[in-house]
Protein backbone atom coordinates (compact mmCIF):
# COMPACT_ATOMS: atom_id res chain seq x y z
CA UNK A 1 0.00 0.00 0.00
CA UNK A 2 1.24 3.47 -0.93
CA UNK A 3 1.57 5.67 1.91
CA UNK A 4 2.67 8.84 -0.18
CA UNK A 5 -0.13 11.27 -1.34
CA UNK A 6 1.89 13.88 -2.55
CA UNK A 7 5.82 15.35 -2.81
CA UNK A 8 4.40 19.14 -3.09
CA UNK A 9 6.53 22.64 -2.61
CA UNK A 10 9.44 21.80 -0.93
CA UNK A 11 11.26 24.15 1.70
CA UNK A 12 13.79 25.02 -0.48
CA UNK A 13 10.98 26.18 -2.96
CA UNK A 14 9.61 25.32 -6.43
CA UNK A 15 9.98 21.64 -6.65
CA UNK A 16 6.51 19.62 -7.33
CA UNK A 17 5.97 15.87 -7.81
CA UNK A 18 3.42 13.83 -8.21
CA UNK A 19 3.28 10.81 -6.36
CA UNK A 20 4.40 7.88 -8.82
CA UNK A 21 2.20 5.04 -9.85
CA UNK A 22 2.77 1.31 -9.49
CA UNK A 23 4.01 1.06 -12.98
CA UNK A 24 7.07 3.94 -11.86
CA UNK A 25 8.21 2.24 -9.24
CA UNK A 26 8.84 -0.97 -10.98
CA UNK A 27 10.40 1.20 -13.87
CA UNK A 28 12.73 2.96 -11.20
CA UNK A 29 13.24 -0.31 -8.68
CA UNK A 30 16.56 0.29 -9.70
CA UNK A 31 18.87 -2.30 -7.20
CA UNK A 32 22.59 -1.73 -5.56
CA UNK A 33 23.72 -4.74 -7.74
CA UNK A 34 22.76 -2.85 -10.84
CA UNK A 35 24.24 0.15 -10.43
CA UNK A 36 27.39 -1.82 -9.09
CA UNK A 37 27.34 -3.49 -12.47
CA UNK A 38 26.81 0.11 -14.22
CA UNK A 39 29.79 1.62 -12.35
CA UNK A 40 31.55 -1.37 -13.25
CA UNK A 41 30.80 -1.81 -16.69
CA UNK A 42 30.68 1.85 -17.56
CA UNK A 43 32.40 4.36 -15.13
CA UNK A 44 33.06 6.94 -17.11
CA UNK A 45 29.14 7.13 -18.17
CA UNK A 46 28.15 6.80 -14.30
CA UNK A 47 30.29 10.11 -13.95
CA UNK A 48 28.87 12.28 -16.37
CA UNK A 49 25.53 11.87 -14.92
CA UNK A 50 26.99 12.81 -11.48
CA UNK A 51 28.65 15.59 -12.81
CA UNK A 52 25.54 16.47 -14.67
CA UNK A 53 23.43 16.59 -11.24
CA UNK A 54 26.53 18.44 -9.71
CA UNK A 55 26.26 21.16 -12.17
CA UNK A 56 21.97 21.10 -11.52
CA UNK A 57 21.64 19.75 -14.96
CA UNK A 58 17.51 19.49 -14.38
CA UNK A 59 16.52 17.78 -17.79
CA UNK A 60 18.10 14.74 -16.09
CA UNK A 61 15.40 11.65 -16.50
CA UNK A 62 14.20 10.49 -12.42
CA UNK A 63 16.26 7.40 -13.58
CA UNK A 64 18.79 8.87 -14.68
CA UNK A 65 18.87 11.00 -11.47
CA UNK A 66 18.73 7.85 -8.79
CA UNK A 67 21.18 5.87 -10.39
CA UNK A 68 23.91 9.29 -10.26
CA UNK A 69 22.87 9.67 -6.82
CA UNK A 70 23.54 5.63 -6.23
CA UNK A 71 26.60 5.26 -8.15
CA UNK A 72 28.10 8.27 -6.82
CA UNK A 73 28.70 5.96 -3.27
CA UNK A 74 31.30 4.05 -5.55
CA UNK A 75 33.26 6.52 -6.41
CA UNK A 76 32.97 9.05 -3.05
CA UNK A 77 34.53 6.74 -1.04
CA UNK A 78 35.12 7.92 2.68
CA UNK A 79 33.85 11.11 1.70
CA UNK A 80 30.15 9.40 2.45
CA UNK A 81 31.05 9.41 6.94
CA UNK A 82 28.81 11.72 8.58
CA UNK A 83 30.65 15.07 8.35
CA UNK A 84 28.41 17.21 9.59
CA UNK A 85 29.11 17.41 13.50
CA UNK A 86 31.50 19.59 13.28
CA UNK A 87 29.63 22.39 10.89
CA UNK A 88 26.23 21.89 13.42
CA UNK A 89 28.12 22.47 16.69
CA UNK A 90 29.70 25.65 14.97
CA UNK A 91 26.59 26.77 14.16
CA UNK A 92 24.98 26.05 18.06
CA UNK A 93 28.69 28.38 19.13
CA UNK A 94 27.68 30.91 16.54
CA UNK A 95 30.65 30.67 14.46
CA UNK A 96 28.58 31.16 11.50
CA UNK A 97 31.89 32.15 9.46
CA UNK A 98 33.75 28.91 10.68
CA UNK A 99 30.38 26.39 9.48
CA UNK A 100 30.44 28.28 6.21
CA UNK A 101 34.42 26.94 6.06
CA UNK A 102 33.37 23.09 6.93
CA UNK A 103 30.54 23.19 5.00
CA UNK A 104 32.52 24.22 1.94
CA UNK A 105 35.07 21.79 2.13
CA UNK A 106 32.68 18.74 3.06
CA UNK A 107 30.48 19.56 -0.16
CA UNK A 108 33.61 20.28 -1.98
CA UNK A 109 34.45 16.34 -1.17
CA UNK A 110 31.14 15.08 -1.51
CA UNK A 111 28.65 17.99 -3.60
CA UNK A 112 25.77 14.57 -4.22
CA UNK A 113 25.10 14.23 -0.46
CA UNK A 114 21.23 15.69 -0.02
CA UNK A 115 22.53 16.70 3.79
CA UNK A 116 25.53 18.69 2.58
CA UNK A 117 23.82 20.93 0.46
CA UNK A 118 20.81 21.46 2.80
CA UNK A 119 23.19 22.32 5.48
CA UNK A 120 25.46 24.70 3.37
CA UNK A 121 21.61 26.31 2.28
CA UNK A 122 21.05 26.46 6.26
CA UNK A 123 24.39 28.04 6.83
CA UNK A 124 24.56 30.41 4.12
CA UNK A 125 21.05 31.68 5.35
CA UNK A 126 22.04 31.78 8.88
CA UNK A 127 25.03 34.25 7.34
CA UNK A 128 22.66 35.94 5.33
CA UNK A 129 19.41 36.71 6.94
CA UNK A 130 18.32 39.22 4.37
CA UNK A 131 18.22 36.88 1.80
CA UNK A 132 14.58 36.79 0.40
CA UNK A 133 14.70 35.55 -3.40
CA UNK A 134 16.85 32.63 -3.64
CA UNK A 135 17.40 33.50 -6.91
CA UNK A 136 17.91 36.71 -6.98
CA UNK A 137 20.93 38.52 -8.91
CA UNK A 138 22.22 39.09 -5.30
CA UNK A 139 22.68 35.53 -4.06
CA UNK A 140 25.56 33.97 -4.34
CA UNK A 141 25.99 30.64 -7.71
CA UNK A 142 27.41 28.29 -4.68
CA UNK A 143 24.12 28.38 -2.83
CA UNK A 144 21.89 28.84 -5.94
CA UNK A 145 23.44 25.55 -6.36
CA UNK A 146 23.52 23.84 -2.89
CA UNK A 147 19.88 24.55 -3.44
CA UNK A 148 18.96 23.10 -6.23
CA UNK A 149 21.14 20.33 -6.35
CA UNK A 150 18.77 19.69 -3.05
CA UNK A 151 16.14 19.02 -5.06
CA UNK A 152 17.32 17.48 -7.39
CA UNK A 153 18.79 14.47 -4.54
CA UNK A 154 15.08 14.78 -3.17
CA UNK A 155 13.62 13.65 -6.67
CA UNK A 156 16.09 11.31 -6.58
CA UNK A 157 15.67 8.93 -3.05
CA UNK A 158 11.79 10.18 -3.80
CA UNK A 159 11.77 8.08 -6.95
CA UNK A 160 13.77 5.36 -5.76
CA UNK A 161 10.59 3.80 -3.65
CA UNK A 162 7.96 4.65 -1.44
CA UNK A 163 9.18 4.11 2.28
CA UNK A 164 7.35 0.46 2.13
CA UNK A 165 9.05 -2.76 3.28
CA UNK A 166 8.72 -3.69 -0.31
CA UNK A 167 9.85 -0.60 -1.74
CA UNK A 168 11.98 1.10 0.69
CA UNK A 169 13.56 4.32 -0.37
CA UNK A 170 17.45 3.68 -0.78
CA UNK A 171 19.75 6.27 0.13
CA UNK A 172 24.15 6.55 0.86
CA UNK A 173 23.88 8.10 4.75
CA UNK A 174 22.03 7.64 7.40
CA UNK A 175 22.30 11.91 7.61
CA UNK A 176 20.15 11.64 4.25
CA UNK A 177 17.75 9.31 5.79
CA UNK A 178 16.85 12.06 8.56
CA UNK A 179 17.23 14.99 6.03
CA UNK A 180 15.06 13.65 3.37
CA UNK A 181 12.30 12.58 6.08
CA UNK A 182 12.70 15.92 7.41
CA UNK A 183 12.69 18.36 4.50
CA UNK A 184 11.04 16.24 1.74
CA UNK A 185 8.44 14.65 3.59
CA UNK A 186 7.76 17.02 7.10
CA UNK A 187 7.86 14.35 8.95
CA UNK A 188 8.66 14.44 13.00
CA UNK A 189 11.59 12.95 14.46
CA UNK A 190 11.48 9.04 14.71
CA UNK A 191 10.50 7.86 17.86
CA UNK A 192 12.47 4.39 16.91
CA UNK A 193 14.89 3.24 14.73
CA UNK A 194 16.09 -0.15 14.34
CA UNK A 195 17.92 -2.40 11.38
CA UNK A 196 15.87 -5.23 10.13
CA UNK A 197 16.36 -8.66 8.97
CA UNK A 198 16.39 -7.61 5.40
CA UNK A 199 18.76 -4.74 5.93
CA UNK A 200 16.40 -1.68 5.88
CA UNK A 201 16.41 0.97 8.63
CA UNK A 202 13.21 1.11 9.87
CA UNK A 203 11.57 4.42 11.62
CA UNK A 204 8.84 4.38 13.98
CA UNK A 205 7.00 7.54 13.36
CA UNK A 206 4.60 9.50 16.25
CA UNK A 207 1.32 10.82 15.11
CA UNK A 208 1.62 13.50 12.60
CA UNK A 209 -0.06 15.33 9.59
CA UNK A 210 2.18 15.46 6.86
CA UNK A 211 0.32 15.39 3.71
CA UNK A 212 3.18 13.90 2.04
CA UNK A 213 3.82 10.91 3.65
CA UNK A 214 0.78 9.17 5.78
CA UNK A 215 2.65 5.84 7.46
CA UNK A 216 2.95 5.47 10.77
CA UNK A 217 6.90 3.51 9.97
CA UNK A 218 9.13 4.38 7.04
CA UNK A 219 11.63 1.69 5.55
CA UNK A 220 14.96 3.25 3.86
CA UNK A 221 17.45 0.69 1.97
CA UNK A 222 20.46 0.53 4.26
CA UNK A 223 22.40 -2.34 2.60
CA UNK A 224 25.36 0.22 0.91
CA UNK A 225 25.21 2.55 3.98
CA UNK A 226 26.41 -0.91 5.65
CA UNK A 227 28.72 -1.69 2.72
CA UNK A 228 30.23 1.82 2.95
CA UNK A 229 30.71 1.30 6.74
CA UNK A 230 32.46 -2.03 6.25
CA UNK A 231 34.91 -0.71 3.79
CA UNK A 232 35.88 2.14 6.17
CA UNK A 233 36.37 -0.07 8.99
CA UNK A 234 38.37 -2.74 6.69
CA UNK A 235 40.66 -0.26 5.46
CA UNK A 236 44.30 -0.04 6.24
Amino acid sequence: MKHILLFAVLILGGLSVQAATDAEFETFNITWSKVKTLVENNPDSIKTLINRVIECDNTLEPEELLIAYMGNSYFAGNSLANESGDVNKALRDGNIDQAMALIEEVIDRNPLSLTNNYTYYACAMRKNPQIKDINGNDVDEKLKQAVNRSKLLLKAIYFSGNGSQQFPFKVTSIDDEYTFMRQGLELPRPTNQSLTEDGHDLFELPDHTSKRFTGREIHFDASRILEIEMEMFNRP
